[in-house]
């Protein structure tokens, strides 16, 4: 019975610590296209390479996204428009709306 439970329970673990990556950790932050924030307030470009440090180039990029959402988060944005996206770079301009 100990040799059935391991494999289940790992695989278990590995579908919750998937399933974690999929979750919106930027709720207050909208991605969006250029003209939907045509009035909105510019507050700049945001701009990061890939970390070679990762073990898959997927969860490489995933960090680099983040870390442009993190630091638009960090000078107030509300909405970002992704201006470029490869698996080494991202860049994306961020804007201040004003709520509806």
């Amino acid at each position: 019975m100990k040799y059935t439970l391991a494999p289940i329970l790992f695989a278990a673990l590995i579908a919750l610590a998937g399933c974690a990556q999929f979750r919106n950790v930027y709720p207050q932050l909208t991605e969006t296209q250029a003209p939907l924030v045509a009035d909105c307030q510019r507050l700049g470009v945001i701009a990061e390479t890939a970390n070679a440090d990762h073990l898959s180039s997927y969860m490489a990029r995933q960090s680099m996204e983040n870390r442009v959402r993190e630091r638009a988060v960090q000078l107030g944005a509300t909405h970002i428009v992704w201006l470029h996206r490869t698996d080494t770079s991202a860049t994306a301009q961020a804007f201040r709306c004003a709520a509806d």
